[in-house]
């Protein structure tokens, strides 16, 4: 990541919660649109590990640092 976070659109953030409180072994897999699926790959917020979107230490920073910031 960055030194300077990278900038999401509160879309993109609700996205990476939704990934980020969605359990890899007792729910179904996350579903959120693939535009917003494809930047939080590229940016490193998450991976796609057997068709599942599963969140990185990066995201899970990210999600922290949003919520210190609101």
């Amino acid at each position: 990541m960055t030194s300077k976070a990278e900038k999401l659109t509160p879309e993109e953030f609700a996205s990476l919660l939704t990934v980020g409180s969605t359990s890899a072994v007792t729910s179904p897999p996350a579903v959120i649109p693939a535009e917003h699926r494809d930047r939080l790959i590229a940016l490193g917020y998450m991976a796609d590990i057997a068709g599942r979107l599963r969140m990185t230490t990066p995201g899970r920073i990210r999600i922290y640092a949003g919520q210190l910031a609101a």
